[in-house]
């Protein structure tokens, strides 16, 4: 790899949202929620390319789709991190435990989803992770779903022949991103001494079919075995605009965009390089977005015009073309090199208003 991402193997962080800013409201690109009921299904297929045990291949990725709304409504109070919902009658525990992961996602016609996982359940309230009072008030909508986790994306059994083994350096890695650390999974095909198949963190440490996936985290196949894979994961599209946390250094993002996003209109580029990347003449001081294919990597960086002529864009790195209408593929996973110290920002990632 070009850029070295750092594998931090710690415990994974979960957090959906920057908290230095108030809430984002660019008005470029800021879809209305859909408040329907049925929501379009749908799956996306993606490619695992070999490689080999010295020379691994790495394969960038995100489920995109996600799992259905179990439960919508209107928000009747929000104070620190407690939701009080309109017309909601739950169990205790209902959204959290015995059940698995579950999020919230607060959004209205103006505003684009902010998400925080679920710790608490009420019978008409939910205790989130985060204190979500900068991005909701009451008369917004509500959406909980389930979280992704690793047996949902790559099969309890290892439906699509990811390398298996009994220990992790032979087999291959899957790697999930929150921002810049990252925890490595592999598939542990079991031992004499009784310890089930199944996935399990590269330390041993735990079993890890529950292991989640959130919406914003970046997840990196490195395939250690030849020849390709196919991956197909199934769900629901996601409509209306998501914050996602981008930070200093390195960040591996998902999407959450069913129709996939370009450069152009990705958002990541706002104007302020305190809402979105940092611009600039020169691609060695701005920030990078760094797209993998099945044969390498591309940065690209916003380049902020010159007296030459040459107009304002997004190009790559070696300046040999504009780059625009570059695809950001929907289940791909990208880079974001944030440099120079620049502050943390939650962009704003478009997704279809209907589909």
């Amino acid at each position: 790899m070009r850029y070295s991402l750092k594998q931090f193997i710690t415990a994974m962080k979960k957090v959906f949202l920057f908290f230095g800013l108030a809430l984002l409201s660019n008005g470029s690109a800021l879809f209305a929620q859909s408040t329907a009921t049925t929501t379009p299904v749908g799956f996306i297929s993606e490619t695992v390319n070999g490689g080999t045990l010295a020379s691994p291949r790495l394969t960038l990725l995100s489920p995109t789709l996600t799992q259905p709304i179990v439960f919508q409504g209107t928000i009747a109070s929000i104070s620190g991190t407690t939701i009080n919902v309109n017309g909601a009658n739950w169990t205790a525990g209902q959204f959290n435990g015995a059940n698995g992961s579950y999020y919230v996602e607060v959004f209205s016609a103006t505003k684009p989803g902010a998400l925080s996982d679920i710790t608490g359940t009420g019978s008409s309230s939910v205790t989130t992770a985060e204190n979500l009072t900068a991005f909701a008030s009451a008369g917004d909508f509500i959406a909980i779903r389930k979280h992704i986790t690793i047996s949902d994306f790559l099969g309890a059994n290892n439906t699509y022949g990811l390398l298996a083994s009994n220990s992790p350096t032979t087999a291959d890695e899957v790697l999930i991103y929150d921002g810049s650390h990252s925890v490595s999974y592999f598939y542990f095909t079991g031992d004499a001494f009784g310890d089930p198949p199944g996935w399990y963190d590269s330390a041993f440490t735990m079993q890890a079919d529950g292991i989640t996936i959130a919406p914003h985290e970046g997840v990196i196949i490195k395939r250690k075995a030849a020849g390709n894979l196919t991956i197909v994961s199934t769900g629901t599209v996601k409509t209306g605009n998501t914050l996602f946390p981008v930070y200093n250094g390195l960040n591996v993002l998902g999407t959450l965009s069913a129709q996939g996003l370009t450069l152009g209109n990705s958002g990541l580029y706002t104007g302020s390089n305190t809402t979105g990347v940092t611009a600039s003449n020169s691609p060695t001081t701005a920030d990078e977005v760094i797209i993998y294919s099945g044969t390498g990597q591309t940065s690209y960086f916003y380049f902020t015009g010159d007296a030459f002529g040459d107009p304002p864009g997004w190009y790559d790195s070696a300046f040999t073309v504009q780059a625009d209408n570059v695809v950001i593929a929907p289940g791909t996973a990208f880079v974001v090199k944030r440099k120079n110290g620049g502050v943390a920002f939650n962009w704003a990632l478009p997704s279809p208003a209907s589909f």
